[in-house]
């Protein structure tokens, strides 16, 4: 394979576009905007799991209910990108984000008067709608405004996306103790940061120039670049929600107290901060991105081989190996449509598909692991099959960046 084979093209075509429209607001103000953006993207989701059996107990449900609150709003994200994608189309990528941000606020806001099941199970269906939308615009947003800096972009919002889960896990159950609303006000207390998001993205938009309406958004499904880009996301969202999931319960089957297990995982959720920044910033400069996916999804595998096999050896060593793969491996695969597509409305249209189906295949992962970890009676054989899932993964490195459109 030749330098050239592997290296990300340079979207020299769409530098004077984005440099008139950065020219109305300094990088100083979209930088931050994206960042903040990014931060409530999953918020909504990580603030759930650690006070769900308080919501088990007041709200008088079942476990199988209470999984829907973490499952729903994945599957939501993967059904509504696709429309998001028209959504842009139609309204501007910068109009769509607010709304978005809108939708992500008020779907977490709600459920500070959350007395039923039901309300729960609805704002968590808006809620994946709302991080569809968030999600599908911010590779094109990234496309328009930072074209020469894609890779290094993507990094700093995939920073944002872990450290908003991080500070939602950690916080909310510390809150809903000092809340006289307990889990309710600790859940809803984070539409505060969409407020600030909105607030941002208003002036991004007030400034953004009136694009030309597009009613017709071609979504690339039977094209082999649109299959195998979705394949690659989808099993990487496998691999990390199957990890999100049963990681803290794997330790604590090995006699691991719950505090334990939860900072072990918080310490998974940092590394993927630094896998995330390291691998962007390698990719940016290397231009290598097809090493670059090869490699984090080998470290992923070695990551769940080492815990599968050996969990109580080093812990810690571990976790620092699996979180820099599967941090590392999630801007790279939100990278290709970035550098796999001559314009904005190709690349926006590209990551909805993407999205769409690599979602509806990632939240399948809790579910795949819970059932593999009856039938076997542990965690061995569920997370070597997840390792197995990663080298495929790898597998999928130069076929989805070389891939014919």
């Amino acid at each position: 394979m030749t330098t050239a084979e592997n290296s990300i093209p340079s979207p020299l075509d769409q530098t004077a576009a984005a440099s008139v429209s950065r020219r109305h607001l300094p990088a100083a103000v979209l930088g931050p905007a994206i960042f903040v953006l990014a931060l409530n993207l999953r918020m909504g989701i990580a603030s759930v799991g650690p006070v769900l059996p308080q919501v088990v107990h007041d709200l008088d449900v079942t476990l199988v209910y209470a999984s829907f609150l973490t499952t729903v709003p994945v599957v939501m994200m993967g059904i509504a990108s696709p429309l998001s994608a028209r959504l842009g189309a139609r309204f501007g990528l910068e109009r769509t984000v607010v709304g978005a941000i809108a939708i992500v606020g008020v779907a977490t806001a709600v459920r500070y008067w959350a007395t039923s099941p039901i309300t729960l199970v609805v704002s968590a269906m808006l809620l994946g709608c709302g991080v569809a939308a968030g999600n599908t615009m911010l590779p094109a947003v990234v496309r328009r405004y930072f074209p020469a800096h894609g890779a290094l972009l993507t990094g700093i919002y995939t920073v944002g996306i872990n450290m908003g889960a991080g500070l939602a896990a950690f916080g909310t159950p510390r809150l809903a103790q000092s809340l006289s609303s307990t889990w309710r006000g600790a859940l809803a207390i984070w539409a505060g940061m969409a407020v600030v998001a909105l607030l941002l993205w208003l002036l991004v938009a007030s400034r953004a120039p009136r694009q030309p309406v597009a009613l017709r958004v071609y979504m690339p499904r039977r094209t082999r670049q649109a299959w195998t880009a979705a394949c690659l996301f989808g099993l990487q969202s496998i691999v990390y929600y199957g990890i999100l999931a049963w990681l803290a319960p794997l330790y604590e089957e090995r006699g691991w107290s719950k505090v334990q297990a939860g900072l072990l995982l918080s310490f998974f959720t940092a590394m993927q901060v630094v896998g995330a920044l390291s691998a962007s910033l390698l990719v940016q400069r290397s231009g290598r991105l097809v090493d670059g996916l090869r490699i984090t999804a080998a470290v992923s595998a070695l990551g769940l081989v080492l815990v599968a096999v050996s969990p109580l050896s080093f812990p810690w060593v571990w976790i620092i190996v699996l979180g820099v793969g599967a941090g590392g491996i999630f801007p790279l695969t939100l990278t290709v449509p970035l550098v796999t597509t001559s314009s904005v409305d190709e690349a926006r249209s590209l990551t909805a598909s993407m999205l769409f189906y690599g979602y509806l295949l990632g939240a399948t992962g809790p579910f795949a692991v819970s059932i593999l970890r009856s039938v076997s009676g542990g965690f061995t054989v569920p997370f070597v099959l997840l390792a197995v899932l990663a080298l495929l993964a790898l597998l999928l490195a130069r076929p989805v960046v070389h891939a014919p459109r």
